[in-house]
């Protein structure tokens, strides 16, 4: 089967739609490749966090932008969330709220317990005010600017496109999407607040072994990217377009 017969079959046959979610401090141009390749495929932005609001309130939000973006003819149950990332620890919520059909996480985690220990300093600092959030993505991306004077020494660790991303994003946005996901990670919850209502939805994780940001030790992905790190969807686009094919490809089989 060639490459245009298999876009064909995802296109028409399978007749899923892709909505691609994309990491902190990135946008849409973090799956170019992957829009590029599925053409029945959105890759949104973030919309303007709310203060003090939740990640999964927030997502209730994005699902509803999201559902204003879908081509006419688009039901729910045709659509498959994608994230990367913090957006891969949003994609079940989302994905919820639209009755997607399904779910892939790249480079994110399941459960908040999988959540770095080393970043709770972190959140203690920014949680007291927004000016102490602000502060430290300001600085932040002061740094990553210094990094893109030298585009051949920070070619070895990270894509520019990714980085100029992180520039380009406002900073107070950058500061209130970082508050929602440490909350998110190490906030205290009742315990029965993750329950099955997730795990019944189909859904696949793909990590690679050398993510240090979110460290694969800490989780339990179904899918090993070797030489991965924290930036599939650039650094591996053809692979992780052929697991995203084969997603689609056994969740249509499985609902016939």
């Amino acid at each position: 089967m060639n490459e245009i017969h298999q876009q064909d079959v995802i296109d028409n046959h399978y007749g899923k739609m892709i909505v691609f979610v994309p990491g902190l401090g990135a946008d849409h141009r973090l799956f170019g490749y992957q829009t590029e390749f599925f053409s029945n495929s959105i890759a949104v932005d973030w919309i303007d966090p709310d203060p003090k609001e939740t990640l999964e309130d927030y997502a209730v939000r994005m699902a509803t932008m999201i559902r204003s973006k879908l081509p006419a003819g688009v039901e729910n149950g045709q659509v498959v969330v994608c994230g990367l990332s913090l957006g891969g620890m949003i994609a079940p919520y989302i994905a919820r709220n639209l009755g997607a059909a399904g779910y892939i996480l790249l480079c994110s985690i399941r459960h908040p317990s999988q959540f770095p220990k080393r970043y709770y300093f972190d959140w203690l600092i920014i949680r007291p005010s927004i000016l102490f959030r602000v502060a430290r993505v300001a600085l932040f991306q002061y740094f990553i600017r210094l990094l893109l004077c030298v585009p051949r020494l920070t070619g070895f660790f990270v894509t520019i496109n990714a980085l100029e991303q992180i520039v380009c994003m406002p900073t107070r946005k950058f500061a209130e999407l970082s508050r929602m996901m440490f909350d998110w990670a190490y906030r205290r919850r009742q315990p029965d607040e993750f329950n099955n209502k997730y795990s019944e939805m189909p859904s696949i994780q793909v990590h690679g072994n050398r993510d240090w940001l979110l460290p694969i030790k800490l989780t339990n992905p179904d899918i090993i990217i070797e030489g991965g790190g924290h930036l599939l969807s650039l650094t591996h686009p053809n692979q992780i377009n052929e697991i995203i094919q084969n997603f689609l490809i056994s969740s249509e089989l499985e609902n016939k």
